[in-house]
């Protein structure tokens, strides 16, 4: 018998792949001197120095003495960052910095580049260490084992550079806030962090959003009321719901609404309004205008003839229907905008759900968490937007903090919003009070377009100054520690400081008689939008219902701030005395 051939002995292959994609589990292209995955994610690209024994055919590391010094990567092998210790100030940067991404020439950077820590393995081998290092408290003298130490240059200070919180602008109008907190790269998680740090937003800049239903969308436009219906439902919004709520542009809304039925009019040969095609959560806003004004609109207007031929129980319950089915399609908890969370505000009033204090607190704890995932929270984040969107997104978050406030008091629980959320966001400013905000295109018929100040402004600045002010005395009074003599008292002199400038605010809206006395002429209380529409203006240089109302209403924000500064001195009520229960009511 032949004797069979020797076996061919196969010696380990080199491990030519780079150490951030063997960590990752995927695929290495192994291009030098930069992988494409690691230029795609935007990582520091490290391949291992190995070298084969040509003895043993074992692979092994390059030994100290034979490593090239100006290779960054030969102080620490072991770490899969190793410029986390390059330098005795600087965890986050290199001492020879590698070649930079190659970007591709039509790709700009839009997001800044976020510095890379340790694994999570090594992380916690850090907190040991840490612990360690920290003497136990009593003076034990129980001795440790001597251990290996890091140096203190292991660990960063706070004068080492810091990523910064930014926001992530997306095509379909969503924003997503991305703070320093927010770990991308999970194991197991990898296309959560391509979602968010990778380009993908761009990816498909010409086609639907693959999260909202467009033909669903665009089916929905066949509910929606006539022309004429519209406008009667949109104009009543503008009267008797934005002045309440002022958490949008008026005249942009208007000219996009304008825009909108130019296009109906034309649709068969013209595409959509650029907005609209960008945005599809526009139609969530323009379903929520409607079934709010119809909502809104008094038993008199519905003998308008262009409503006359609709039933009001019918036609909020269909444009209800609408909305709440636009929502779904456009997924607003998932994927949230400005206009769904927009609508959900303006028609959270008009649901029609009885008063339960859970489903009240989740919904405000939803909307703040909605809101603060599109860091409407940070200010410090919105150096990309304009002084318009600015200013809408500070509207929207006071207001979130004023139902956050209102849900407090009434359940007696902490609020969600805490107070270091009421510094990072500045207060809705005097300065915006132009007639750009008043709107634009109203129907003549009610003439509620004037030139100057916004009284709705003003009442929506004095209502957010009490609530910014509500939440601290809330919170101080609810505090593990207890109310403290100097807290409380500092409380009450920011309270003196807030009814002084109420009383100004009061003094800047014109009015006849002392509506906020009891004292309202006749001409105001007897007015209707249908029969005295120029009392219905928004406008600050005449007397007008609207002025009356408010001067009224930020009386009793004076008060109300008084009395939630007294409550905890209001001692506990007595079965027996009707009096007593009664201090107890709300």
């Amino acid at each position: 018998m032949p004797l069979s051939e020797p076996r061919q002995i196969k010696k380990p292959r080199l491990s030519l792949s780079c150490i951030v994609c063997r960590r990752r589990k995927v695929r290495c292209g192994r291009e030098q001197p930069e992988c494409a995955n690691c230029v795609r994610m935007k990582e520091n690209c490290v391949y291992r120095a190995v070298v084969r024994d040509e003895s043993t055919g074992r692979v092994r590391p390059v030994p100290p003495q034979d490593r090239d010094p100006r290779d960054s990567t030969d102080t620490h092998p072991d770490l899969p960052w190793p410029h986390w210790r390059v330098g005795p100030n600087a965890p986050y940067s290199e001492i020879h910095p590698r070649p930079a991404s190659r970007p591709s020439p039509d790709r700009e950077e839009p997001y800044p580049t976020v510095p890379r820590g340790p694994s999570w393995e090594e992380a916690i081998q850090l907190l040991r260490y840490r612990d360690a290092s920290v003497p136990r408290i009593g003076g034990s003298s129980i001795t440790r084992e001597p251990s290996t130490m890091p140096s203190a240059n292991y660990f960063p200070s706070l004068n080492d550079p810091l990523c910064r919180d930014y926001l992530s602008i997306r095509q379909g109008g969503r924003v997503r806030y991305i703070g320093r907190t927010f770990w991308g790269f999970v194991a197991g998680k990898e296309s959560l962090s391509d979602d968010f740090f990778d380009e993908n937003r761009d990816a498909y800049p010409g086609l639907p959003l693959p999260h909202i239903s467009s033909i669903g969308m665009f089916n929905l436009l066949r509910s929606l009321p006539t022309k004429p219906a519209s406008d009667a439902f949109l104009e009543t919004f503008f009267l008797a719901v934005w002045p309440l709520v002022p958490l949008l542009h008026p005249p942009s809304l208007q000219a996009d609404y304008d825009e909108f039925w130019d296009w109906c009019r034309n649709s068969e040969s013209a595409l959509p309004p650029a907005k609209l095609r960008e945005d599809p959560t526009s139609i969530c806003l323009l379903f929520a205008a409607l079934y709010c004004g119809a909502s809104a609109a008094p038993a008199a207007s519905w003998a308008h003839p262009n409503l006359q031929d609709l039933q009001k129980e019918a036609t909020v319950s269909h444009l209800k229907s609408a909305y709440t089915t636009s929502l779904s399609l456009c997924q607003h908890l998932e994927h949230p905008t400005l206009n769904t969370l927009i609508s959900s505000l303006f028609t959270a009033p008009f649901l029609g759900q009885p008063f339960e204090p859970m489903c009240s607190l989740v919904h405000i704890s939803t909307t703040v968490r909605i809101a603060q995932t599109m860091g409407l929270h940070r200010e410090g984040t919105w150096s990309a937007l304009s002084s318009t969107d600015k200013e809408i997104r500070r509207r929207i978050w006071w207001h979130i903090v004023w139902l956050d406030v209102q849900s407090t008091i009434s359940t007696g629980l902490t609020p969600c919003c805490g107070n270091e959320a009421l510094e990072a966001v500045s207060m809705v400013g005097t300065h915006c009070q132009e007639s750009s905000d008043i709107p634009a295109g109203s129907s003549p018929s009610t003439d509620s377009v004037t030139k100057g100040p916004s009284v709705a402004i003003l009442y929506a600045i004095g209502r957010f100054q009490t609530a910014r002010l509500q939440a601290r005395v809330v919170v101080h009074l609810q505090s593990a520690q207890g109310p403290t003599q100097d807290g409380f008292g500092e409380l009450v002199t920011d309270a003196k400081e807030l009814i002084r400038n109420i009383d100004s605010l009061i003094a800047r809206v014109p009015t006849q008689g002392i509506p906020e006395k009891g004292y309202i002429p006749s001409r105001l209380a007897n007015a209707s939008p249908s029969t005295h529409p120029s009392l219905y203006k928004d406008d600050t240089s005449q007397p007008t219902v609207f002025a009356a109302w408010t001067r009224i209403m930020l009386t009793l924000m004076k008060s109300e701030i008084s009395i939630l500064l007294q409550k905890p001195f209001l001692g506990p009520p007595e079965s027996t005395n009707a009096q007593s229960r009664k201090s107890w009511t709300r």
